[in-house]
């Protein structure tokens, strides 16, 4: 076999075996290995003193992306190329500054290691960059590949995904030096026994962990309404609001505490000014009919500012003299006069934001391009947790986008949230992993902050999911389904909550070291006279 043939292999190889725990349940291991076929290429590249290794780093993460993220392109193709690129290009940077950093600590004399322990924390540091970045979609975060293997990271909890990428990387890291042949002896018994204790600790936590018992009845209504055909053309919104309600009111009891509906169930609601949208009129009275039972439900808001000559904020919109803003916000409603309502603040780029709008302006009109259809929508600094004192339930709803950022959905639960909440739409994506990925991530977030989670998709997968992230109950594809069932409350903080993405805070101080030891590594000696 000619050594091109060999590479492509290798580094396809890596990138299907990358894709496979994000597309098929229960193999999240794999991730434990995947990299070692694409570090043996580097290392023969190394040896033989080759160039052109970029090429393969290129193959197998741009495999890797779109293999596991290409759905997106369902609704927009434009949108669906330029994330897969995109997301491939960053650990393709990440492989490209290693591979030369290597190349400066061997020709020092260093020791192999130096380089691919800067390896694994600029894997993380830039993970940990990611998730707050102006252009973030940290879907393939290395630690989700265990999204539907929740029995091996109960320790989540602790460190959140960034352990569980900590946990991959360092794994790939001793599997590629006992196939170098660099670990040998007693080593090749220890090592795998360290790298088993995670999963030994996570059976343990996941069998022993019992919920407090603080039990809630809780009722998702999945209406299966076509987002593409049907919400915004075909079906009027009186026509939706029917379908929403009656699902409803069938899956009532008098012990149903909180109804949840998905994300923009209304179309048009005005802050302030709430009840002049016919719908909300609707959803009052369904709490005033059931005076025990409260919902959540998702919606697009419009806020006004007054008159200004400058705009308020990056997402205002002109309106006569004044200003509006557009938001995808989750309302809740109950007997009282209050309406709780919050403001969606991760939103998807392209489709409801466009970057750097205050730098380049007219960027905004390349919107509809991305699949978005108004624009960049508003947002708000803070979580809001909706609350319902009688009952003491406390609920954080992440929408959408938002679950899949762990210290940011942590908020809700430092904020008070004794139960959360994911409204969402994945319809828009038809029958692909994307909807089925989504929900598994919502499992690694009820283990994070021990938190039962409703999460209620326009269409599936909905599911009710306890605190150690199983699914209680859960819909089916492309079906109305109304779920009921009890989940419990709690109040502790886990040690992730208190303490966000504390691993990522630590890899960039260690990547900080290893770079200006790489700097001085780079310069070359000079000789005394």
């Amino acid at each position: 076999m000619n050594s091109v043939r060999k590479n492509i292999m290798l580094s396809a190889l890596s990138g299907t075996l990358l894709s496979i725990p994000f597309l098929i349940p229960h193999t999240g291991l794999i991730m434990l290995f995947a990299f070692v076929p694409l570090l043996w290429m580097e290392h023969l590249f190394t040896v033989n003193g080759r160039k052109g290794c970029w090429k393969y780093y290129a193959l197998t993460f741009f495999l890797w992306n779109a293999l596991t993220i290409s759905w997106i392109s369902y609704i927009t193709v434009i949108g669906g190329i330029l994330a897969v690129l995109a997301n491939a290009f960053q650990p393709f940077v990440i492989f490209a500054i290693f591979r030369r950093v290597k190349k400066w600590i061997l020709k020092k004399g260093k020791p192999e290691i130096i380089a691919h322990v800067f390896l694994v924390a600029l894997w993380i540091a830039w993970e940990y960059f990611y998730f707050d970045a102006e252009i973030t979609f940290p879907w393939l975060t290395l630690g989700n590949g265990f999204a539907t293997n929740i029995r091996l990271v109960q320790w989540y909890e602790v460190t959140g995904t960034l352990g569980g990428s900590l946990w991959i990387l360092l794994a790939n890291v001793f599997f590629y030096y006992g196939v170098k042949g660099a670990i040998k002896g007693w080593k090749l018994v220890v090592f795998p026994v360290v790298l088993c204790i995670p999963v030994v600790l996570s059976i343990v936590r996941f069998y022993t962990y019992k919920e407090p018992q603080a039990p809630v009845e809780v009722v998702l209504v999945q209406p299966n309404i076509d987002p593409v055909h049907e919400k915004f053309n075909a079906m009027s919104q009186a026509q939706q609001d029917e379908a929403i309600l009656g699902l409803a009111r069938s899956g009532l009891t008098s012990n149903t505490k909180l109804v949840v509906a998905p994300e923009t169930c209304i179309n048009e609601v005005f802050v302030g000014n709430f009840f002049a949208a016919p719908s909300m009129v609707s959803y009052k009275e369904f709490v005033t009919e059931n005076p025990q039972t409260a919902i959540i439900f998702g919606a697009t808001m419009y806020g006004f500012h007054p008159p200004s000559n400058h705009k308020p904020t990056i997402a205002s919109r002109p309106y006569g003299s004044g200003w509006y803003e557009v938001f995808n916000s989750a309302i809740q409603l109950d007997t009282t006069d209050k309406v709780q309502y919050y403001h969606k603040s991760k939103l998807v780029v392209g489709a409801e934001k466009m970057p750097y709008t205050g730098v380049f302006p007219f960027i905004e009109k390349l919107a509809p391009k991305f699949g978005g259809a108004s624009g960049t929508l508003g947002t708000q600094s803070e979580r809001t947790v909706f609350t319902l004192e009688e009952q003491g339930v406390s609920t954080g709803v992440a929408i959408c986008f938002e679950s899949v950022f762990g210290e940011f959905y942590a908020g809700y639960v430092k904020k008070g949230a004794n139960l959360m909440a994911v409204i969402t739409n994945d319809g828009w994506w038809g029958n692909t992993p994307g909807y089925r990925q989504h929900v598994s991530y919502a499992s690694l977030r009820a283990i994070e902050t021990r938190r039962s989670v409703a999460h209620c998709a326009n269409t599936g997968i909905s599911a009710l999911i306890n605190q150690k992230g199983e699914r209680i109950v859960e819909s089916g594809w492309w079906v109305p389904a109304v779920l009921r069932d009890t989940v419990n409350l709690n109040n502790k903080l886990t040690p992730y909550v208190r303490y966000g993405d504390w691993i990522g805070r630590i890899a960039c101080w260690v990547l900080l070291f290893l770079s200006i030891y790489s700097l001085i590594c780079a310069f070359p000696s000079r000789k005394r006279g």
